[in-house]
């Protein structure tokens, strides 16, 4: 059968690709699939991670701006985060799958030759784009950040390029390729509203993404204490609630729902020893993995070996703390529900189990014996009806004997005539407290764990700020 002149075109741009004879001249042209969003055409290609590096810069052949109010011609994206792109330099320098997804580009329409190769399916043809040297640069429509962490990532791995330190990662983008959509458009409103409809899709919850990603250290101790606790891997969230209903109920299990995954993480690494210093993620981060590199120095031990240890060390004294302190030890003996809890007890909500985590963090800083230090805080009032009488504005009220203002706010419940204590807020400030609180109250009722409460501990746990001594303590009713 001859085959027909349509068979041999498309043979033929098969062939170009093959042997690499489709080069990015001083623009750029490329073999791609050319369809529609509605009106709008669109071509998808691939190319190489060293092609997007060397020529598909802002440098060179790629332009973005940031979005001008006074400018109605010029199309604008969010600034740069330099931060976010040393993320994904990070991760192009480290993976041996380093995907980026797909990146967005845009130019007007009558900036391109594009000739019809083939239809391939309805709506659908293979093309060849020719971007001549007297059109204007395409602009970044999306994946700003992953052009400038690519580029980045290239001329770190390249910076030596017989160097052993990045032998491996210079393997890996030098055979990596990324798809690129090329948007035919030129109206700026128009880019404009897409970018923000495509940078405003549902965010990843901060507890699936701990799930998830195991490219950060804080997520790895996170997932192993989560999967390893007997108490707490059935009662992390990460999902919502009718998909973790639905999953739980494919286990054969009910869906009993008590902290969120991105919560377990972050007590998990105030144990280890970040405390309360990590005011942002990437703070928490930075923390984490200094001590966990300074542990692995000190034993001898591989840094993986080293995550898995305190992670085990961990779930130990989690677990033996969900035997002994109350509400969690009733949980353990299935005489109450996650929801019970929740309703009876102050340290049911995220900012309970860091105080929790954070006392067993002071202890393990101070050389106690962590179940020692469980065994005292299960002696504390926990439950959100330890309400003791009052005085404020000579009127007689009722407060938390312990947690007043910091966990609980207590309220006067006008339908049931009794006083009840609420959550008092999540912030930062309100659970910092109650941690000093809770070191305050075990110091003075067991002088053997008088340690937790001295300077150094409190500084290295970010509870005070060194050099300025212990916080003056807020005076309760």
């Amino acid at each position: 059968m001859t085959p027909s002149t349509s068979d041999q075109t498309v043979d033929s741009a098969a062939e170009a690709l093959r042997g690499g004879s489709i080069k990015l001249p001083s623009k750029f042209e490329a073999i791609g699939f050319l369809s529609y969003a509605g009106v709008m055409p669109k071509i998808t290609f691939t190319v190489p991670f060293k092609e997007v590096a060397e020529r598909l810069t802002f440098e060179r052949l790629l332009t973005r701006h940031d979005f001008d109010t006074e400018s109605l011609t010029t199309p604008g994206q969010r600034d740069i985060s330099e931060k976010h792109a040393e993320k994904i330099t990070a991760f192009l320098t480290e993976s041996d799958r380093p995907y980026l997804g797909t990146l967005t580009i845009a130019i007007p329409s009558d900036q391109v030759d594009v000739e019809k190769l083939q239809e391939v399916a309805d709506g659908v043809w293979l093309v060849k784009l020719v971007v001549p040297v007297t059109s204007e640069n395409p602009i970044v429509e999306d994946g700003q950040h992953r052009v400038k962490g690519l580029t980045d990532a290239w001329r770190t791995v390249m910076k030596d390029p017989v160097g052993e330190e990045f032998a491996e990662a210079r393997a890996m983008l030098q055979k990596s390729s990324i798809e690129m959509t090329l948007l035919l458009e030129g109206d700026p409103s128009v880019l404009s509203t897409i970018f923000v409809k495509m940078a405003s899709t549902r965010p990843i919850s901060p507890s699936l993404i701990a799930i998830m990603d195991s490219s950060a250290v804080q997520n790895v101790l996170g997932q192993q204490v989560t999967r390893k606790s007997r108490y707490l891997s059935d009662r992390t969230t990460y999902l919502g609630a009718k998909a973790a209903q639905k999953l739980a109920a494919s286990k054969g299990r009910n869906y009993d729902p008590l902290y969120p995954a991105a919560a377990v993480r972050s007590a998990a690494a105030a144990i280890v020893g970040v405390g309360v210093r990590d005011r942002t993620p990437d703070q928490r981060e930075d923390i984490l993995l200094q001590l966990f590199t300074d542990r692995a120095k000190k034993e001898s031990r591989p840094l993986d070996q080293i995550i898995e240890a305190t992670a085990n060390e961990i779930v130990a004294i989690l677990d033996y703390a969900f035997t002994r302190i109350p509400g969690w030890r009733h949980m353990a003996s299935n005489h109450l529900t996650a929801a019970e809890f929740k309703k009876q007890y102050v340290h049911s909500s995220a900012a309970g189990l860091h105080v929790i985590a954070n006392v067993i963090a002071a202890a393990r800083r101070a050389g106690l014996d962590s179940r020692h230090v469980v065994d005292e805080l299960a002696k504390l009032p926990w439950r959100r009806d330890n309400v003791r009488p009052a005085t404020k504005d000579g009127e007689s009220i009722k407060v938390h004997e312990l947690f007043e203002d910091t966990l609980v706010r207590t309220v006067f419940d006008s339908k049931s005539g009794d006083w009840k204590a609420g959550q008092a807020g999540a912030t930062r400030g309100a659970y910092e407290e109650a941690i000093r609180k809770v070191l305050t109250a075990l110091a003075r009722k067991s002088p053997e764990l008088a340690a937790m409460h001295e300077l150094p501990v409190l500084t290295d746990l970010g509870l005070v700020t060194a050099g300025r001594g212990r916080p003056r303590k807020k005076q309760h009713p």
